[in-house]
């Protein structure tokens, strides 16, 4: 749990009882590449944090056809947040693209750090509030550029995952063929 109160510790200081609350609620896990972490029709009832591992997060056109939403990527936290700030039940799915180890955050949990005393409540917010900034700021960026700049984008800023995640998702996510997809990675290995 070193990372996650690494990255609790990027959010701001909190006296060392209220940190090991916090992490004492959260609760380490593992699911093996193509499990199911989110199926349609389930309330998403956690937030996770991603230790190691990738996740694909993905819904169905009325087509049938695959539209990837969000590759999750180590070293974040990630919920559908829609659904688990509403208490909603999800429509679409997620799976381990590979073998993931998270800490996970069940909502009873969630609910028990914000009424523990405002410094934490106030903390979780902040959290929460990230979560929701960069949904925002991904999708600005994202509708800025074109389909070989979010390429690139990808490639300077998680060059794991572009080798890792299958070129068929890599495609979806940044809104092109995998024809297309295949074009610009020629184009850009010959230059």
């Amino acid at each position: 749990m070193q990372m996650l109160r690494e990255y609790f510790n990027g959010f701001g200081t909190l006296p060392d009882a209220d940190m090991d609350f916090l992490l004492g609620q959260c609760r380490p896990r593992e699911i093996a590449k193509g499990e199911l972490l989110i199926t349609p029709h389930q309330r998403v009832d956690s937030i996770y944090f991603l230790e190691s591992g990738y996740l694909h997060y993905y819904t169905h056109t009325d087509m049938g056809e695959r539209i990837t939403l969000k590759v999750v990527r180590p070293n974040v936290c990630w919920t559908i947040l829609d659904n688990f700030m509403n208490q909603t039940i999800a429509q679409d799915e997620c799976v381990a693209l590979t073998d993931v180890r998270f800490c996970e955050l069940k909502r009873e949990d969630y609910l028990r750090i914000k009424s523990k005393n405002d410094r934490l409540a106030n903390f979780i917010y902040t959290i929460i509030e990230q979560m929701l900034s960069a949904k925002v700021l991904e999708a600005n960026n994202k509708s800025k550029m074109t389909v070989e700049q979010r390429y690139l984008d990808l490639l300077n800023n998680d060059p794991e995952m572009v080798r890792i995640v299958p070129v068929t998702i890599l495609a979806s996510l940044i809104g092109t063929s995998r024809e297309t997809l295949h074009r610009i990675r020629r184009k850009l290995a010959a230059a």
